[in-house]
């Protein structure tokens, strides 16, 4: 590989005056790229070196698709440049700060005087809801043995904490709780979520989608159509005594949700719900809700997966981005 050094540097002048309505637009845009204190660290940081785009998301602690979605405003104004170094199975694309010509007075490479973001991160057991919907056809397991099967009456079986699989087909819900302390360590830059899922079909269908659907304390985020329920194989974390005819692994989901808008898997879907939207400092927790709406389209149900279940060995992840004042 072609390693890097240090940023490519290319001219890009911006020659805006605040009163030029012509302007307002990409004035707008600029803005709002150099409104995000992390999006100020990653031009610092590529004002030293060419990274790629996991490199930044290492380097700063953030989800890859926090970073993907910061790197892709910075672009929109032509904040950043880029690069490829060819290998022979493909290439790989570096991002740099470039130098430019701005006429609005900025120091954007100066020693910027700001808190490195902390986050918050809490991992919540599938089992774990407060509360909760099933279909006729349900069910959870453990890591060991199924722990319920077809009784929705028996939802919160005492053992349920021990689950690592849960489904439901065609309909329910299942609501999570979370301490909202987060909310008041600093300013919230992105709160973010991910859990392993998938639909449910009656054994395992890959061609059998369904609107899922999440929700912030009431606020309803996004749908994510998930093609399938996935079963051809047994996922990597999948016990051996799992029936052979059934769910065994799901896909990774993450929704995030920032000031602008809401992020599914990295992809805006929606500016209509921002984190002023989600009243985080209302009560004493956040409540995060998992299932299939009354009038969707694709009421395929869903299978959510624990740490020791399917492919990805993690509960439900939850994330909140934050800078301390």
């Amino acid at each position: 590989m072609d390693k890097r050094h240090g940023p490519l540097y290319h001219n890009v002048k911006y020659d805006y005056e605040i009163g030029d309505t012509a302007a307002s637009n990409d004035i707008a845009l600029l803005g709002k790229a150099l409104s995000s204190p992390t999006r100020l660290q990653i031009i610092r940081l590529l004002g030293n070196e060419s990274l790629t785009l996991s490199q930044i998301a290492d380097k700063l602690d953030l989800p890859l698709s926090s970073a993907s979605m910061h790197i892709k405003i910075l672009e929109e104004c032509d904040l950043l440049g880029t690069d490829h170094s060819v290998k022979r199975k493909g290439s790989t694309k570096f991002y740099s700060f470039p130098s430019f010509d701005i006429s609005i007075t900025m120091r954007l490479q100066s020693n910027i005087n700001m808190r490195r973001p902390a986050s918050y991160v809490r991992s919540v057991k599938i089992g774990d809801y407060v509360d909760a919907s099933f279909a006729e056809n349900c069910g959870i397991a453990s890591e060991n043995e199924l722990l319920m099967e077809n009784n929705p009456h028996d939802a919160f079986t005492v053992n349920r904490h021990d689950a690592q699989l849960i489904w439901s087909h065609g309909y329910g819900y299942l609501e999570y709780a979370i301490s909202n302390e987060y909310a008041f360590n600093g300013i919230l830059e992105e709160l973010n979520f991910s859990l392993e899922l998938c639909s449910e079909a009656r054994g395992y269908n890959h061609n059998f989608p369904s609107d899922i659907t999440f929700w912030i304390n009431g606020v309803e985020l996004c749908t994510f159509k998930c093609p399938g329920d996935y079963g051809n194989r047994y996922g990597k974390y999948t016990p051996d005594w799992w029936f052979p005819d059934s769910t065994k692994y799901g896909v990774l989901t993450t929704v995030a949700v920032v000031n602008e808008g809401v992020y599914l898997n990295g992809k805006a879907v929606g500016k209509h719900v921002g984190l002023p939207a989600l009243n985080l400092k209302d009560g004493n927790r956040t409540t995060l809700k998992i299932g299939i709406k009354d009038n969707a389209v694709n009421k395929g149900g869903f299978n959510v997966f624990g740490e020791k279940f399917g492919d990805y060995a993690q509960d439900i992840v939850f994330n909140a981005t934050y800078r301390p004042e």
